[in-house]
């Protein structure tokens, strides 16, 4: 009885010490918005994988590194009130995130 509860002891050793896991396979190729040149591109990678690459999503809306440029060329702008239009006054508000806004004030574009 001994030596049974021993090889099932030593089984299960072994088996934690193997790295087996059925949850994580393989494991998430490590990535960050810097390895992409376009939004479209990190999107397609979080799009075919978001449990791997929710680093590239990290307000967690679902649009993954927002800041990079379009393919298109333009420089994408984030879509929530963070980004960093609010509060300035018409002479500050420009660029190719923020606009003027008559009645509103400076507002992400």
């Amino acid at each position: 009885m001994t030596r049974i509860f021993l090889s099932i002891i030593l089984m299960i050793a072994a088996w934690q010490l193997s790295g087996c896991d059925a949850d994580n396979d393989t494991p998430c190729p490590d990535s960050n918005c810097a390895d992409y040149a376009t939004q479209q591109e990190a999107q397609a990678a979080y799009d075919a994988d978001p449990k791997c690459r929710g680093d590239l999503d990290s307000d967690n809306d679902g649009k993954a590194c927002e800041h990079l440029p379009s393919g298109s060329g333009n420089i994408g702008c984030p879509s929530t009130s963070n980004c960093g239009c609010s509060g300035k006054n018409k002479n500050e508000c420009g660029g190719h995130c923020c606009q003027w806004v008559v009645g509103s004030g400076c507002r992400c574009s």
